[in-house]
């Protein structure tokens, strides 16, 4: 065999290899709509609604990850399931929901990890009045090996409009 055969055998191998690595390496991020997305936040956001109307903050806790991160307005983080289920017990001690009204704006990410924003009107009884707080939020919700999601970040303030 000459030096010339060699080299193309040796290059048409190294073409083969590369290209079989960067196949097989090529992570398989699955794709879904962005309307298939929205119909995902606005079922979770209905299970949201439906807990902070019953003041079920077991439920509510469950519908976070294990280590899910809370940021309510001008308030610390909460970390982890555990003590967002504290936060909430305590929350609902003083306040009952009488209505939520919750408006996706928009969605982005992949199946497994869903980025959303938001608009949420409330009617809240607070010591005998009712309040009617508007916020923005965040939410990411991380798809589970059972094919849920949970929500793993609970961001929102006051909304200025």
């Amino acid at each position: 065999m000459n030096y010339e055969t060699n080299y193309y055998r040796t290059l048409f191998f190294l073409v083969g290899v590369t290209t079989l690595l960067f196949v097989s390496c090529k992570q398989d991020l699955k794709s879904i709509s962005k309307v298939e997305m929205k119909m995902i936040a606005e079922k979770q956001n209905k299970l949201l609604e439906a807990c902070f109307s019953d003041g079920d903050a077991n439920k509510l806790a469950n519908i976070y990850t294990d280590s899910a991160k809370l940021s309510p307005n001008g308030s610390h983080f909460v970390i982890g399931r555990d003590s967002i289920r504290a936060f909430w017990m305590e929350d609902f001690k003083t306040a009952k929901v009488l209505k939520m009204e919750t408006n996706v704006l928009m969605v982005d990410g992949n199946e497994d990890v869903i980025y959303e924003t938001g608009i949420t009107v409330s009617e809240i009884l607070y010591n005998d009045s009712v309040y009617r707080p508007r916020v923005k939020y965040i939410n990411v919700w991380l798809k589970q090996p059972d094919g849920t999601y949970q929500l793993d970040v609970d961001f929102w303030n006051k909304d200025t409009q």
